[in-house]
């Protein structure tokens, strides 16, 4: 069977193939609007009325979640329940009520794996938008001005952690006549002392930037499917991607390669995957991080340890490096993914095999001890690039 062109390392580093064959030419809309990073939606024009229009309903439609979603944008839902006070019942926008509740669902079935509550934590480890700024000076008492090069105060590690700021499943989610409304926990706070001696409160902080993304990619495939769009495919950067079906080929597949998220390959693609008419999600530790006395503290928080994932004392680096998820919805998916990288194996091998009729997933174990990674799947189609890994079956 001949090799089928390759979408080169879309789900991590979003370097799509835009050109066609077979007579298909396709087109690419992007922008670096919403979410911190790229957009993009590839079509075939000569399959696609008024491709501009779908396109300023795509961008519309990201900028209204975003809007409502992003902890970063003070007039926000989710920013206005991070400043809420303790026991406070705060009137949310209905994409945060969703955004919220398909977090709720992954949160509870991953046994707090998955964890949005973890906004504090985030901050402190440096990982916030803010902490990527080009002017970023420190503005919170636990701040470092050089975050990267020292480590959070034990005080606020030890705060940050505090089970009643990372109670998520206590977070009340309703409606009634006056719209939808979340509940910040009466016991969500902490106080610290700060090195002057003054008592400053911290109450619970969300974060769903990952999962904004993916619901924000369930949205456009709505807006997509109405169009009459069946070709092509929708990405919000490296970690949500929408495929329809490649015009190129007759059976409408696309090859999809998979970047290698960290230097354990020659090859750009440790693996490649056959998919079509399906979403992609993916998260890793291989874009925000730094390495400190050899320990490597990226972006995602361990909710079971208050640790970047692999970087808590004892963990000598072992963890899942990056996962990818195929099937359900991106927005389950994208918080799915994020949950896989903060289980152990065992734990991450028994939720792939409970929930194996409703995703499949790809994803790199790095061990510690030994110094290797080896690849996990249950995908039914895919193949390895990098022959030097050691792949496992999860059967």
């Amino acid at each position: 069977m001949p090799k089928k062109k390759a979408i080169a390392a879309v789900l991590l580093a979003c370097t799509l193939t835009v050109s066609g064959c077979a007579g298909e030419e396709l087109a690419a809309l992007d922008d670096y609007q919403h979410f911190g990073t790229q957009t993009r939606w590839v079509y075939v024009p000569a399959r696609t009325e008024d491709a501009q229009a779908v396109w300023e309903d795509l961008t519309a439609r990201a900028d209204a979640i975003e809007q409502d979603v992003s902890a970063e944008i003070a007039s926000s839902s989710v920013a206005r329940f991070n400043a809420a006070q303790p026991g406070e019942r705060v009137a949310i926008g209905d994409d945060a009520y969703a955004a919220l509740t398909a977090a709720k669902r992954v949160y509870e079935e991953t046994d707090g794996a998955y964890n949005p509550a973890t906004g504090l934590l985030v901050d402190l480890w440096g990982f916030s938008p803010r902490h990527r700024r080009a002017d970023y000076a420190p503005a919170q008492p636990y701040d470092r001005a050089d975050f990267m090069n020292e480590l959070p105060g034990r005080a606020y590690l030890d705060a940050f952690f505090s089970p009643a700021l990372l109670d998520f499943g206590a977070v009340e989610l309703g409606e009634d006549e006056g719209g939808c409304y979340a509940v910040k926990p009466a016991d969500a706070f902490v106080t610290v002392e700060t090195a002057a001696g003054e008592r400053v409160t911290y109450t619970m902080q969300l974060n769903l930037s990952g999962i904004g993304k993916g619901y924000c990619a369930d949205e456009a495939e709505d807006i997509l499917r109405a169009a009459g769009v069946e070709y092509g495919y929708y990405t919000l950067g490296a970690s949500s991607v929408l495929m329809f079906a490649d015009p190129s080929e007759k059976d409408g597949v696309w090859e999809v390669g998979v970047g290698a998220p960290r230097v354990f390959s020659e090859r750009a693609n440790y693996a490649s995957i056959r998919v079509r008419d399906c979403t992609f999600s993916t998260s890793g530790d291989y874009e925000q991080y730094y390495v400190l006395d050899g320990v490597r503290y990226c972006h995602i928080i361990d909710p079971d340890t208050g640790y970047p994932v692999g970087a808590a004392p004892g963990q000598e680096g072992s963890h899942i490096v990056c996962a990818t998820i195929a099937g359900g919805n991106a927005a389950e998916g994208d918080a799915r993914a994020t949950a896989l990288c903060c289980m152990t194996l065992e734990e991450a091998l028994a939720y792939c095999r409970t929930h194996a009729l409703e995703f499949r997933v790809l994803f790199v174990w790095y061990d510690g001890t030994a110094d290797e990674y080896v690849v996990y799947s249950n995908l039914e189609d895919w193949s390895l690039e990098e022959t030097s890994l050691r792949v496992e079956e999860i059967a």
